[in-house]
């Protein structure tokens, strides 16, 4: 059944998470073979405990991960839950995931040749082992997770959990700096490898055990090498025994689960709320977004992370983050909120039904989106500046994060209406309250929207920084005011005329999650790109032809755009900060490449990686809003 999913899904996006995790694991295994030998055991173990963590948190900040086979889809089945469980663990072995992280992992392969034929004969053994133990403890961290979710508790601990991974993302340069005031990072690990007590500890985890048990047979410890190995074992079939109850449970139990019971969000603004349809539609959200699992997760993860990335610089002696802290949480929130109609599932007919109901829908869950995000925002932003002093920020916080704001409202709801995720029913996503559509697509082009959304207000406070022109400076706020203006109504007003004139074709997607309704035929490929040629001028078809382009893309179109996804903001990031560092005639050549030339060029250098930014950023929007072909 796995092996069918696959054939029949699409490939384009198994080939680019595939091709990313195969650089990853080629660079683990290159860590093993050129790294010092006293130094690799230590970056080797630092390095595993990254791939467990993405093992484990990656399903949950994924809608849960690949739900393609779920439990309750056994239920009724004559099939033992023993049995059940079995199958479904075996499931999770077929795919693209499990072959990388093994690539991966023979890096402890050739580790233990360095260290002689024993610890490569414990290296063979202890690697299909760990494998196992990986892909054991992420379907049990996201099953637990799953549990979890019903509790209040349990939304804060995985919040906290995901958060804590996109704070460390997002700080990765301030870390860096703060470290490299007194030393210099690379050099130290690369050729001292991680400092004590931190190995110590990498090797003592279990991500780690397969490191010591090598580690052990070099220096001819057998009983320590065999005795870790066996522990990996143990702790696997643990790990299988905790998953067999996890799925018992799942197939035995019911196939609905009750809603959250508490007040929500709407308690203290439901006397303030305006009567009528308008304000009906912001108290349920308002509502929803205090009691769905997922909705609460979604918007304690953005807050989580704005806190967690103040406190991150805190603990560094680093504040030059903590002002942008709530652009951090803004953007994210837009990011997590993209999906809000398919979370909904077919509730959607109610707003169908209902007279002129779309606009109301839509405004309505624009300004709950205000009121849920947008005073977090502004406190960690107005509360970064005032508690760290640093006055710099006002011009760039008021400039960007009004145009986050509008940009992030009306992204928002028009993803949700042109270029929905469909999932599981609200009611019926059963032990795994977790369990979403896969966003992912949906995120990589909202993450450069967002960059381009804050870009106007930016420039024009980076010109009067520049010129030294407060003036010029300032209207910065004003230009970021009205874009956001701009962005939250001209967007929002698309989403409801989308949704007035394409909702049944959106209900229809909720309710078949993506496919077509029983009983009929799907649409062939030409009539479907013809009709998305015709529809060229019309609201939401911009989406419809990059869902369709991510579907329908080559391995290798595929393969360039993910290059150029995840690399494009590098020459963007040098050339700025390279012509900021030569209009204000800083010494300071930090990591930025121009300013390592010899003069006249750092000017040219700088100016050429703005423009390669640029031209990368166009090869990505030409790949993704291609026209389709007729010809097809």
């Amino acid at each position: 059944m796995r092996l069918s999913i696959l054939r029949h899904g699409s490939s384009t996006r198994r080939m680019i998470g595939g091709l990313i995790g195969l650089v990853m694991a080629i660079l683990t295994v290159l860590t093993a073979v050129l790294a010092p030998l006293t130094a690799a055991p230590g970056l080797l173990a630092a390095l595993m405990t990254v791939w467990f963590v993405g093992w484990v948190l990656g399903p949950s900040g994924a809608g849960g991960g690949d739900r393609s086979l779920r439990p309750e889809y056994f239920a009724l089945e004559p099939i033992p839950p023993g049995r059940v469980a079995l199958g479904l663990l075996a499931s999770s072995f077929v795919g693209v995931t499990v072959p990388v992280t093994l690539v991966a992992f023979l890096s402890l392969f050739t580790l233990a040749i360095r260290f002689g034929t024993f610890a490569a004969m414990v290296a063979l053994l202890v690697i299909p082992v760990q494998v196992v133990f990986f892909v054991l403890a992420s379907r049990v961290v996201t099953a637990l997770s799953g549990a979890a979710l019903r509790t209040r508790i349990g939304v804060e601990i995985t919040a906290i959990q995901n958060a804590a991974v996109l704070a460390v993302g997002f700080s990765i340069y301030m870390l860096y700096q703060a470290v490299s005031r007194y030393t210099d990072v690379f050099d130290l690990l690369w050729n001292q490898g991680v400092p004590a007590p931190y190995d110590t500890v990498l090797l003592a985890l279990p991500p780690g055990w397969g490191v010591h048990a090598v580690l052990a047979a070099g220096e001819g410890d057998v009983l320590a090498a065999l005795g870790l190995t066996v522990a990996l074992l143990l702790a696997s079939g643990g790990l299988v025994a905790g998953w067999a109850a996890l799925i018992r449970r799942r197939v035995t139990g019911p196939t609905t689960t009750p809603a959250r019971r508490g007040r929500g969000l709407s308690g203290l603004l439901r006397p303030l709320l305006p009567s009528g349809p308008l304000g009906a539609v912001v108290g349920r959200e308002l509502r929803t977004w205090g009691q769905d699992p997922r909705r609460a997760l979604e918007l304690r993860t953005a807050l989580w992370t704005g806190v967690l990335v103040c406190g991150l610089g805190l603990a560094v002696g680093l504040t030059f983050m903590i002002p942008l802290a709530g652009l951090i949480t803004i953007a994210l929130a837009a990011m997590m909120s993209l999906n809000v109609y398919a979370l909904d599932g077919s509730a959607l007919w109610q707003t169908i039904l209902t007279p002129e109901a779309e606009r109301h829908d839509v405004r309505g869950r624009q300004i709950a989106w205000l009121l849920v995000f947008a005073p977090i925002a502004v406190l960690l932003s107005i509360g970064g500046i005032l508690f760290t002093g640093q006055g710099w920020a006002w011009p760039w916080v008021l400039a960007i994060l009004p145009a986050l704001v509008g940009g992030g409202v009306g992204f928002s709801v028009l993803f949700a209406v042109a270029w929905p995720a469909p999932g599981p029913e609200p009611h019926r996503h059963g032990g795994d309250p977790l369990e979403s559509g896969d966003v992912v697509g949906q995120f990589n082009v909202m993450f450069p929207l967002m960059l381009l959304t804050a870009a106007p207000p930016a420039a024009v406070t980076a010109a009067g920084f520049l010129m030294d022109r407060p003036a010029l400076l300032w209207a910065g706020v004003v230009v970021g005011v009205l874009e956001g203006v701009l962005l939250g109504w001209g967007l929002g007003r698309i989403a409801h005329l989308r949704l007035r004139k394409r909702g049944p074709e959106l209900l229809q997607t909720l309710r078949g999650r993506g496919g077509s309704a029983p009983g009929e035929a799907e649409e062939p490929e030409e009539t479907s790109a013809h009709r998305i040629g015709e529809e060229g001028e019309g609201e939401g078809a911009l989406f419809v032809r990059v869902g369709r382009n991510l579907d329908t893309m080559s391995s290798g179109a595929g393969t360039l755009m993910t290059v150029l996804g995840l690399t494009f903001w590098l020459p963007l990031y040098q050339g700025a900060m390279s012509l900021v560092a030569l209009v204000a005639g800083t010494t300071d050549r930090s990591w930025h490449l121009p300013l390592y030339l010899p003069d006249p060029w750092p000017l040219p250098a700088a100016l050429g990686m703005l423009l390669l930014g640029a031209l990368m950023v166009a090869t990505v929007g030409r790949l993704l809003l291609r026209a389709p072909d007729d010809g097809s």
